[in-house]
């Protein structure tokens, strides 16, 4: 099978960003920060060919990734693998430490996340086999497709840090 070009990117700030607030899969609003920094990824991504755009189903990269695909003539794909994960009964709330090895029943667990890490790099390679694709995701979910591209076990991801947003990983594949 051919390689696929991945670009890994995560979405715009948003005004929950700002609260620290955890959104899991909230839609989240771009703030207008956001939306510079989205602007900002469509410019840094004009010297890139790029065939595909890919995006969570949620609201802030699906939004960020509209950005950067208008500006390359592109239409997005919309997946909810791509989603980011699941916080349960903490969604909504304020960003606390997180315990990842004792979640609570209501919040995807790590294992869980790392598999739909495996599932969407599966689908991208599966679907754009020999192409160049932008995937705008989200913090959490990057760091398990991260993890998962890598060949490392699914809590290492606790220790990685979080993308920026609208910071750009290359991974060939």
């Amino acid at each position: 099978m051919e390689q696929v070009r991945l670009y890994l990117s995560r979405h715009g700030e948003t005004l929950e960003n700002q609260r620290h607030v955890l959104q899991g899969q909230l839609p989240g609003t771009l703030s207008e920060r956001g939306l510079e920094q989205a602007r900002g990824l469509a410019e840094r991504m004009e010297g890139v060919e790029l065939d595909a755009v890919v995006a969570s189903d949620l609201e802030r990269s699906r939004r960020t990734a509209e950005i950067v695909a208008e500006r390359k003539g592109l239409a997005v794909d919309v997946t909810p693998l791509l989603r980011e994960m699941d916080w349960g009964e903490y969604t909504g709330q304020a960003l606390v430490d997180v315990d990842w090895f004792h979640l609570p029943p209501s919040v995807e667990q790590v294992e869980a996340l790392y598999r739909r890490a495996g599932d969407f790099l599966a689908y991208v390679k599966e679907k754009y086999a020999g192409r160049r694709v932008l995937a705008v995701g989200h913090g959490a979910f990057d760091r398990a497709v991260l993890c998962r591209y890598e060949g490392r076990p699914p809590f290492d991801m606790v220790e990685m840090p979080i993308m920026g947003n609208t910071e750009v990983v290359e991974l060939v594949y």
